[in-house]
Order: C-alpha cells, then structure tokens, then sequence
C-alpha cells in the first residue's frame, strides 16, 4: 500500500493542515488539482492484486493436490501420509530414527 492520498488535518485547537499524499500538492499546497490516486483507481488496483493473490493460491493449491496425489499413488503411500501426519502432529520429525 503506498501512501495516503492528500487530506486534511485537524489539530483539534481550530488548526488545519494539509498532509500531501502526492508530488502536485507537495509543489503547490494550494494547487487545486491533486494527483493522488482515485477511490476507483485504487479499488481497480486493488481487484487486480486479489485476483493474482487467488490464481497464486490456486496454484499452489494446484501444485499441493498433485504431490498428495502421487503421493498416495505410491504403493507406501497411506504409510507416507500417516508418517506426515504424526510428525506434523509431534515434536519429533518424520525422519528421526530413520536411516537411508
């Protein structure tokens, strides 16, 4: 998230002061064009960041369902995913006590 578009700040005592979120205003305080981001922009932006965030999450999720998968195609593989479970369930890692 960048920085906060241009607002104004009261200081409770009857001061006010303009805190700019962008270089037009940083310039020129008074400029009556601000060149922060719009409401829209910003929600448009944020859309598109979700929707990468979900097709991420999907692969990964994706990716995630493909090795259970194998996994279980695996002829030990019931043997695997109980072996997974308990270490995730424990202290003790699934590879302690086990030699190759």
């Amino acid at each position: 998230m960048g920085p906060l578009p241009c607002h104004w700040w009261e200081d409770g005592r009857g001061g006010r002061y303009l805190i700019p979120g962008c270089h037009s205003r940083v310039m020129d305080p008074d400029a009556e064009e601000c060149s922060c981001p719009s409401t829209a922009r910003r929600l448009e932006t944020a859309l598109r960041t979700i929707a990468a965030l979900k097709r991420a999450a999907r692969g990964r999720q994706d990716w995630h369902d493909a090795v259970v998968r194998a996994v279980y195609d695996h002829p030990d593989g019931v043997k695997i995913m109980k072996a997974a479970a308990d270490a995730a369930t424990s202290s003790t890692p699934a590879t302690s006590g086990r030699t190759r």
